[in-house]
């Protein structure tokens, strides 16, 4: 039967190539993955505060030294993915208000200008 079906040259699922992804599926992924890093940021981010009360200044962590640069990108990534978070559970809060139901560009255009916003004027604070 799968030799028929690849003689045949069509695909095994052609459900997967009819469909366009959805931008409310799309905005629910991003939002998991951004709780995702959040939460893998913060696992970090403690054990690294662990070791420092743990070690003290002898840890060799502490003695690796980052680029001034490569820290603030690293802080405003994680802000920005923050910010991203929280805005959209905000736009999820709202939607299970009953509000903006029927409107998902016009919330994820709002979404996405005042992320950018933020971040700008977060990112003049970093300069």
């Amino acid at each position: 039967m799968l030799q028929y079906v690849l003689f045949l040259n069509r695909p095994l699922s052609p459900h997967l190539t009819i469909y366009t992804p959805q931008l409310s599926s799309l905005s629910s992924i991003w939002h998991r993955l951004s709780g995702v890093f959040i939460l893998t940021f913060l696992i970090l981010e403690f054990s690294f505060i662990n070791s420092i009360f743990s070690c003290g200044i002898q840890n060799p962590i502490l003695s690796f030294n980052i680029a001034y640069d490569i820290k603030r990108v690293l802080l405003i990534l994680s802000l920005s993915v923050f910010i991203y978070h929280s805005l959209s559970g905000i736009r999820y809060l709202i939607w299970d208000l009953g509000f903006l139901l029927h409107q998902n560009y016009l919330s994820n255009f709002m979404l996405f200008v005042s992320l950018i916003l933020i971040l700008v004027l977060f990112s003049n604070l970093f300069i």
